[in-house]
């Protein structure tokens, strides 16, 4: 069973400034603590996951494909996602997001009748792809920083790597997108000393670990009866404009992203005309052109 040493062979687990140099990794802008586990997997672990890491462990969630077993999977979700519940010290209902990651897979996306703008009914995107791992976490603490925090949404946790190989067929990956991908990656970490450096395994999954973020996606709203069509497609239409004026874009915006704050007995919050949103499923995040942040 995969274990990892949260405590860097000291007696007590350090704060995340406090962890010693060696561990520590930078990557597209976001901080890691880099830890390896008895069974050769990786477990990138952000800022956000520290104060929970004992939650990350694999042995959760992954065991047996637990996150199978316990968790569910999640309607509408691009890709393979589950929310897992796991074990917290303080917090009876805390529950992972867990997601596999598609990059380097082929892109495609299905639009949403009645609310796309100008999608076609099945596109192939010619200039977008699956973000990888450390390019997704990246864009969603960009988008968190330009939105001064008014933009909820998942709480990026950390990334783990299991220590299985495949081969590159049996994870759909293409060759030239991987490339691609490696040689944005290596462009990042060129200044960073070399024992510190970040390179993709192609050989193995990634999968990333977000907070559950409580609440009710636009759609399902839509079907109780809480808000109106007319309402749903206004909504997802306006966030996708705010979307817009922070320099940044969803290529499959719809509905399912947008999860609205919901309280039994009181209904959907609002903060004066306007529902509470936050957005979720971040494979296709991208910055506007011109967006340099």
């Amino acid at each position: 069973m995969e274990q990892f040493d949260v405590t860097f062979h000291r007696m007590e687990k350090p704060r995340f400034e406090a962890a010693p140099g060696r561990f520590r990794r930078r990557v597209f802008g976001v901080d890691y603590l880099h830890l390896v586990g008895k069974q050769s997997g990786d477990l990138f672990v952000t800022r956000h996951g520290w104060p929970v890491v004992e939650s990350l462990c694999p042995s959760h969630w992954f065991v047996g494909e637990k996150f199978k077993k316990v968790g569910r999977a999640l309607a509408g979700a691009t890709g393979a996602v589950y929310r897992v519940p796991v074990p917290h010290r303080a917090r009876a209902a805390f529950a992972l997001v867990v997601k596999f990651s598609r990059f380097g897979q082929e892109t495609m996306i299905r639009a949403e009748p009645g609310i796309a703008d100008d999608w076609a009914d099945l596109v192939r995107m010619e200039s977008g792809e699956f973000l990888s791992p450390f390019e997704e976490f990246g864009n969603v603490e960009k988008l968190k920083a330009a939105s001064g925090g008014r933009v909820r949404g998942n709480l990026p946790l950390a990334i783990y790597c299991p220590p299985t190989r495949y081969r590159e067929w049996e994870l759909g990956r293409r060759s030239g997108q991987c490339w691609v991908i490696s040689r944005r990656l290596e462009e990042d970490q060129a200044a960073l000393p070399p024992e510190t450096r970040v390179h993709y395994e192609w050989e193995r999954l990634y999968i990333l670990l977000y907070r559950w973020l409580d609440g009710m996606d636009a759609e399902a709203a839509c079907r109780k009866g809480l808000i109106g069509e007319e309402a749903l497609e206004s909504l997802t239409r306006r966030t996708k404009g705010e979307l817009q004026r922070l320099g940044w874009q969803v290529l499959d915006h719809k509905p399912r992203h947008l999860i609205l704050r919901y309280r039994p007995g009181e209904g959907l919050l609002r903060r004066g005309q306007d529902l509470v949103w936050g957005l979720i499923d971040y494979e296709l995040l991208m910055p506007l052109a011109g967006n340099k942040s």
